[in-house]
């Protein structure tokens, strides 16, 4: 069985207080993207998790995909294995959720598989044992993402915009990010955009959605790394509506209003940096 697992942009990505677990409570709009990786699953009579990867730092039992597999094992007592091969796309480490997707992927496939009747919700307790991002990568549908990721809410009316996603080729750890945030949290005071920005959504309106667009992290990791500045003052120069970090960084989205101009600026961005991907939300 093969199957894309792809990646997201956060639209709005509001960060709240840290819970006892460690987590955060968020407010987040996430898109997937047509950037995808591609992963493919074959059973094995031995029983044993093997995963394989176009990525060798990834062929580790530490691997989201490997963690996910576990899980399903053992909870529905699977005696027999699965190889899982990793053709790797979206960066790794880059706020674009392809551990995340490829967890969650792993879940969804394995389950029709080995032809296992796991509702949604118990798929989504399975996805928040593994991550934050994981659960809104179960349907991978343009929804609000709330709690600390498990509350995912999808949206009756998702918008295609065309993008431009470059990564400068550094890497942000998510915990970081967040333990930065809680340093400075006194000094980045948002407004919420969230009810806003559903509705722009929703009357299709890239312009207003450009402008209402957030990332609490936005700030923080372009002061940290000024390759951000740059690749944000290139996005407007190639005529971009808004671009901003995606997730915890380091990607930037350049967002445009025709398929046209974000080609033009992919084709003169792809000359400036390692990684440049033309795609689309859906």
């Amino acid at each position: 069985m093969i199957v894309k697992s792809y990646a997201k942009a956060n639209l709005c990505l509001e960060i709240g207080k840290k819970l006892k677990s460690g987590y955060h409570q968020v407010k987040s709009i996430m898109q997937p993207v047509q950037l995808h990786d591609t992963i493919s699953f074959e059973k094995l009579k031995e029983d044993k998790i093997e995963i394989t990867s176009t990525n060798k730092d990834l062929e580790s039992r530490e691997n989201l995909v490997h963690k996910a597999a576990e899980i399903i094992k053992k909870e529905y007592n699977i005696k027999e294995g699965i190889k899982i091969h990793l053709e790797k796309a979206i960066p790794i480490s880059a706020g674009l959720g392809g551990g995340s997707s490829n967890a969650a992927t792993t879940l969804t496939t394995l389950a029709k598989l080995w032809k296992l009747k796991i509702s949604e919700n118990k798929l989504i307790e399975f996805a928040i044992k593994i991550g934050s991002d994981v659960p809104f990568f179960i349907k991978s549908e343009s929804a609000v993402v709330e709690g600390i990721g498990e509350k995912v809410k999808q949206l009756k009316k998702p918008i295609s915009m065309n993008i431009v996603l470059v990564n400068p080729g550094i890497k942000v750890s998510t915990s970081w990010a967040y333990s930065q945030f809680d340093k400075r949290k006194k000094k980045i005071k948002t407004k919420s955009n969230i009810n806003q920005l559903t509705k722009a959504m929703a009357e299709k309106d890239i312009k207003k959605i450009s402008k209402l667009m957030q990332n609490d992290f936005d700030e923080l990791i372009e002061k940290k790394h000024p390759i951000i500045s740059d690749i944000k003052r290139n996005f407007r120069k190639f005529d971009a509506l808004h671009s901003m970090v995606v997730g915890s960084g380091p990607t930037i989205i350049g967002v445009y209003d025709s398929i046209y101009s974000a080609r033009e600026a992919y084709f003169k961005l792809k000359d400036l940096y390692p990684f440049v991907y033309l795609t689309k939300t859906f």
